[in-house]
């Protein structure tokens, strides 16, 4: 799970220091927002891989059994 983390807070660095140069402030806060969700998302199924998905979670909170 570390090199998940790594390899997204590199890649993060990169792109965020790309958009900094361009002076995209809107894209920059997008870019950021998803990144944070992805890092979210990659903990929550490394840290056990065997529970429901994210999805089906979502599904069955709005009554859509799958």
């Amino acid at each position: 799970m570390i090199y998940l983390i790594l390899v997204i807070a590199i890649l993060g660095i990169k792109d965020i220091k790309y958009l900094l140069s361009k002076n995209i402030k809107r894209d920059l806060y997008v870019y950021i927002a998803l990144m944070l969700l992805d890092i979210a998302l990659g903990i929550f199924y490394y840290s056990n891989p065997e529970r429901d998905s994210f999805s089906k979670i979502v599904l069955s909170l709005i009554g859509k059994e799958g």
